[in-house]
């Protein structure tokens, strides 16, 4: 695994914040869904269950999160460039690295560099999504909805249960306790980000299985899909690696790392001849 290189100093430190803020929400909704809306349900069998599982996801959500934020997304090779017999390539040079780019590289103005199969800076990891931390990106999207799944559903159930236990006991509004509130702002929390991640994770299933980048898919045409398509399937690969077992662990493994070394790309042929027409066409 590839751990983060220096980058810019005063952009790395004020991300610092960001971190600390997704950190401080993590223990908050840890806290409530713990201490306030599982210990009356501690001694049930459905209640352990529900704890067993919830940790396991809960720890693999921290795991993912550690590798998001630690692991380099990928940086140019050194001695990368190009040679006799690459005339037809498209060549872009980075006068920030004085580096030539490879193919789906591109320039962190954040992080001032460089990054292999680059799909966005993302503020909350404080870090690029590329090429060998996506599969960990995608991994904390789909653990942290998990993870909210439970903390909502709980929470709406204790919020219900704590309503009819007042009105049956016919207790005043003065009555509702500090626990009541966090319980209640922990699940508006939730309900929150659940939606926003809903579209957030379906808009970046949809570009792994197509192939693309954020970046790149706001730069092609509604209608064009990416010369790198090589079916759903190895689309994934690409992405989480061979194995099943490793598409769900955040690991990097012979098995379960991205194929591929992020500098160079399989094709599809087809769209690459359409590609090169289209631009043939353009320039005449």
């Amino acid at each position: 695994m590839q751990r983060l290189r220096p980058c810019n100093t005063t952009s790395r430190k004020s991300g610092i914040h960001f971190i600390m803020m997704v950190v401080a929400l993590i223990v908050f909704e840890y806290f409530v869904f713990m201490f306030c809306i599982m210990p009356q349900w501690f001694r049930t069998a459905w209640g352990i269950t529900l704890l067993l599982v919830f940790h396991g996801f809960f720890l693999l959500m921290l795991l993912a999160f550690c590798q998001s934020v630690m692991t380099d997304p990928g940086v140019v090779p050194p001695n990368w460039g190009f040679y006799m017999g690459d005339e037809t390539k498209r060549r872009r040079y980075c006068k920030m690295c004085n580096v030539w780019k490879p193919d789906r590289t591109h320039h962190c103005s954040i992080c001032n560099r460089c990054v292999l199969n680059m799909d966005h800076h993302c503020p909350w990891i404080n870090n690029c999504v590329g090429f060998y931390n996506r599969k960990f990106f995608m991994q904390l999207l789909f653990y942290v909805y998990i993870c909210l799944l439970v903390t909502t559903s709980t929470g709406i159930a204790w919020i219900v249960l704590r309503v009819l236990f007042l009105i049956k006991m016919q207790q005043p509004i003065r009555f509702i306790e500090i626990w009541d509130v966090c319980v209640l702002v922990s699940a508006m929390l939730s309900i929150v980000l659940l939606f926003a991640l809903t579209n957030f994770i379906k808009f970046h299933v949809r570009l792994v299985l197509e192939n693309y980048t954020t970046i790149e898919n706001l730069e092609r045409d509604a209608s064009q899909r990416s010369k790198y398509d090589i079916g759903s399937r190895r689309n994934w690969e690409q992405v989480f690696g061979s194995h099943i077992l490793g598409w769900m662990l955040p690991f990097h493994t012979t098995i379960s790392r991205p194929s591929g070394d992020g500098v160079r790309w399989r094709v599809h042929y087809t769209r690459v001849v359409d590609e090169d027409e289209e631009q043939h066409g353009a320039g005449g």
